[in-house]
């Protein structure tokens, strides 16, 4: 992961998003988009079912991504390593149109958010931009498997196959937040986190 920087801006994010992200049962995750400055940009956030200790998100996190799948299908592998804590892994379909939009925002700002969102409901938020290989890799992987069709029984498939035997060993989160244009929409439904210093 490269750099992490702290910062206290307003971010605004989907109503929408947070509302149905909050109402998921834990653990789970989702993939929208953040606005920090009027810049746009891809978040990542997760919702562990214990709370990530402030220490440990001090020291910051491992993210990585693979492709898993077959000839017939492939999913995208998210990985959060928090160090000496916990490893948590996202599965999501490699084609599925709002997970493409989203990627390629990453793509195109070079960097990401990404939130931890606690049970107490406090949010550690990270900013940080892609070390060279994350983004070329990335990049090579949404380019290879973008337009792929991934049924919902292919996907679930693939989760509960990981879900057996994760690699590295952690927690397989519940991806939420799907398939609705609208969790993308900041314009018409957004929401201000105001940061506590």
């Amino acid at each position: 992961m490269g750099e992490i920087h702290n910062f206290l801006p307003r971010l605004t994010v989907n109503q929408l998003l947070i509302r149905d992200l909050m109402a998921a049962q834990a653990p789970c995750f989702a993939l929208g988009y953040v606005e920090d400055r009027k810049e746009k940009c891809g978040f990542i956030a997760v919702r562990p079912e214990s709370p990530i200790p402030n220490q440990v998100t001090q020291r910051g996190m491992n993210f990585g991504h693979s492709v898993l799948g077959t000839s017939q299908y492939k999913v995208l592998h998210f990985g959060f390593e928090f160090y000496g804590h916990a490893t948590y892994h996202g599965l999501v379909p490699a084609g599925n149109p709002i997970i493409q939009a989203v990627i390629a925002t990453m793509l195109d700002t070079q960097d990401y958010f990404f939130f931890a969102i606690n049970p107490d409901q406090t949010v550690t938020a990270f900013r940080s931009q892609f070390e060279a290989q994350d983004l070329a890799g990335l990049r090579t992987n949404q380019e290879q498997f973008g337009e792929d069709s991934c049924s919902l029984e292919q996907y679930e498939s693939a989760v509960k196959t990981f879900t057996k035997n994760p690699d590295p060993p952690g927690t397989v989160m519940n991806w939420v937040c799907r398939n609705n244009w609208d969790y993308l929409d900041l314009k018409k439904y957004p929401l201000d986190l105001n940061p506590r210093p």
